[in-house]
């Protein structure tokens, strides 16, 4: 090879190993920015996300809280009006047997195991071969068992609401 030539190829390969050098370097930092700015992209959309999740846990939450306190007021009602039923029931009861000690026998295993022993009538009563329930005892536990239905299901209600208000 003449000198000329060698300088030629020498030239030649110097040029296409820097090109390839600028080539590469031009890339690298091209694409470099592109992942900057899908990296960019991405921190917002979770910025965005989450800003997202805490107005939605808040609007929950608020929701819940007005909730409870509506149902702190209705369970309260519910309460006193139980009371004031269970403070009549002596008034306009007597006091007689209602049930006989075979219809009380026949309904106490419903009351579950670890109930304990029948209360005694709130009335005189003759025991013929058990305890009896008076009308007393009967308006007492109709009152109590509707107090416990509304206040679970002013709870159930609550729980509905929360559900069907909830922010999605």
């Amino acid at each position: 090879m003449t000198t000329l030539a060698t300088l030629k190829w020498l030239a030649f390969a110097g040029a296409m190993t820097g090109g390839a050098l600028l080539g590469g370097t031009g890339t690298s930092l091209f694409y470099r920015a592109e992942i900057a700015q899908i990296e960019a992209a991405a921190a917002t959309a979770q910025t965005l996300a989450v800003a997202a999740q805490i107005r939605r846990t808040g609007e929950a939450q608020a929701l819940a809280d007005a909730l409870s306190s509506k149902l702190a007021r209705t369970e309260q009602a519910l309460s006193n009006t139980a009371q004031e039923a269970l403070r009549e029931i002596p008034r306009v009861t007597t006091g007689r047997p209602c049930l006989r000690p075979g219809a009380v026998r026949l309904l106490n295993p419903a009351r579950g195991a670890g109930a304990g022993p029948v209360p005694p009538p709130a009335g005189p009563l003759a025991a013929e071969d058990g305890p009896a329930a008076s009308d007393t005892d009967i308006a007492t536990w109709i009152a109590g068992a509707q107090g416990q239905y509304e206040t679970c299901r002013a709870r159930l209600g609550a729980l509905i609401d929360f559900e069907e208000g909830s922010p999605q």
